[in-house]
């Protein structure tokens, strides 16, 4: 089972992307690629995600927030959950430095609550094949008129009969807030 890991980021997150990238490469299973694409542009990190998809020729994708780091076990753990269950989302638990904006540690997977918030982070290990046939990252805004292209991507692999599976193992950890000076999602 191959893996590849995509990172985006933006010009002055350099110390982010360092601590991302060096967590990547530190996994016990390691990823057959890991991408960086900058976004020059600033069209977002969804519309990036999106781009470097493109070019992913393994059959499972790791995303990561250029602010946030995989603990050491991630893919290993991911993996193992994706093959016992025969899921094509493994959404895993996750500690935070900064207020946990979501709480969904221990959350089993409840398309109704999903269609009415977003509880599961981008950090996730997805089925290439699904994230591409359900058209990738797409807005669906939320609440505060935020285009949480994840949560649109999400509820399009719902529709699409995908199947989704909380992994309940603290296997990254989420900087919230990471990007202070600039925001990437």
């Amino acid at each position: 089972m191959s893996i590849t890991v995509l990172i985006p980021t933006i010009e002055g997150r350099e110390d982010e992307l360092d601590r991302a990238m060096c967590s990547a490469e530190g996994q016990t299973l390691k990823a057959d690629a890991i991408h960086v694409d900058y976004d020059w542009d600033r069209v977002g990190a969804a519309a990036t995600r999106n781009l470097m998809l493109q070019d992913v020729n393994t059959e499972w994708v790791a995303f990561l927030d250029d602010d946030d780091e995989f603990l050491p076990n991630h893919l290993r753990a991911c993996m193992r959950f994706a093959r016992l269950t025969g899921v094509d989302v493994v959404y895993p638990g996750y500690e935070t430095v900064g207020e946990d904006p979501v709480n969904c540690f221990g959350v089993e997977f409840d398309p109704a609550l999903l269609k009415r918030r977003n509880y599961i982070p981008v950090t996730t290990l997805c089925r290439t094949e699904a994230v591409r046939a359900a058209g990738g990252f797409q807005e669906h805004p939320d609440e505060n008129g935020d285009p949480c292209e994840d949560w649109g991507l999400w509820l399009a692999m719902v529709e699409a009969g995908y199947k989704f599976g909380h992994l309940p193992l603290r296997t990254w950890v989420w900087h919230v807030n990471g990007g202070a000076r600039g925001r990437h999602d």
